[in-house]
């Protein structure tokens, strides 16, 4: 996908709003609705900082279901460049560029007239596109019944607190929140899981499970749910972010890139992905998340030999066609060679 397929509007900083000492939500002035979209999906958003573009993925914190504008909820994060930016030196009249709405993991299909149960898990700023959904769920299906495992480091740092124990008030027996804590050694893991679906048995034939959170939580909770016959329609799944590996193989220093279909090349310094030794911003092959999660940089790898990654956002039937998100892989030859993708 090129760059030139996709189009960023600049959109003004209504409101931010801090949610914890370390998150803000913050919402854009959009009077056109060009940003669109549905519970659960996520927006590309451009920021400038120290004169360089960056360009992340946030899933929306806000339910387009109810006309709500576009907002998305950030962290801060150590060492997160565009989560720092966001959270210290953003104000209110700031114009950001956001690109629309796209269905990422989290596509659930809110409609009135659904009966369903869903199970949601979700921990620290995962919880920002399940409340997105809880919300547009608990207005528009008055039959579904919504229960939320959510997990934190304190109380403290718990993002949408406030409105959960609202929400949940409300819609009585429609909306039940259990809390974790791992500061007191509380953890999502096998057993909480077990714990948490025994204790409430669904009330529909419809069951549907949202995992959202950090990388360890989420294969903890997906290999729990896979193991008990959770049918991969009903399993949903968001990624930020890719584990850390151990053992990864060590990259070749000076790799030559090229792009075969649009006569580009570039050579990749020691620790460079593919991307960034095609010049990043200026390479012709779009990106957004930079980790692995969205999937817009992938390319077929026609020559060489790549460490892959974690690419999250791949099919294993794609990686075994020779697709790769070029966010994440890196060189193991002296020369890699790629062809862009149709979208």
């Amino acid at each position: 996908m090129s760059p030139e397929t996709r189009t960023a509007h600049p959109l003004y900083i209504a409101r931010i709003r801090p949610v914890t000492v370390d998150a803000v939500t913050i919402t854009f002035d959009d009077p056109d609705r060009v940003i669109g979209g549905s519970a659960g999906w996520y927006v590309i958003v451009r920021v400038m900082v120290e004169g360089e573009e960056h360009r992340r993925a946030f899933s929306l914190s806000s339910t387009p279901e109810l006309a709500q504008p576009p907002a998305i909820t950030v962290k801060r994060h150590p060492g997160g460049l565009v989560s720092r930016h966001l959270v210290e030196r953003a104000r209110e009249g700031d114009v950001v560029e956001v690109e629309p709405a796209v269905a990422g993991g989290f596509d659930v299909g809110i409609s009135t007239g659904r009966r369903r149960t869903l199970y949601a898990f979700a921990a620290g700023s995962g919880i920002a596109p399940v409340v997105s959904i809880i919300r547009g769920v608990l207005a528009l299906e008055e039959g579904s019944v919504v229960h939320l495992l959510y997990g934190n480091r304190t109380s403290g740092d718990s993002i949408f607190a406030g409105e959960l124990a609202t929400l949940a008030s409300d819609h009585p027996g429609r909306l039940r929140v259990s809390r974790l804590f791992s500061g007191r050694g509380e953890r999502i893991d096998h057993r909480a899981v077990d714990r948490f679906l025994t204790s409430r048995p669904p009330t529909t034939a419809d069951v549907w499970y949202l995992v959202c959170g950090p990388p360890g939580m989420n294969r903890t909770v997906e290999a729990r749910l896979r193991s008990l016959g959770t049918p991969d329609d009903r399993l949903l799944v968001e990624r930020y972010q890719p584990p850390h590996r151990d053992g990864a193989p060590t990259p070749y220093d000076g790799a030559l890139v090229r792009l075969e279909d649009h006569d580009h090349e570039g050579t990749a310094a020691a620790g460079d992905v593919l991307l960034d030794a095609l010049g990043g911003p200026s390479s012709p092959l779009y990106y957004a998340c930079r980790s692995g999660v969205c999937g817009t940089c992938r390319a077929l790898l026609v020559t060489g030999d790549v460490d892959p990654g974690v690419p999250f956002a791949l099919s294993e039937a794609e990686q075994g066609a020779g697709v790769v998100l070029t966010c994440v892989a890196r060189p193991l030859s002296a020369e890699v060679v790629l062809r862009s993708l149709p979208d």
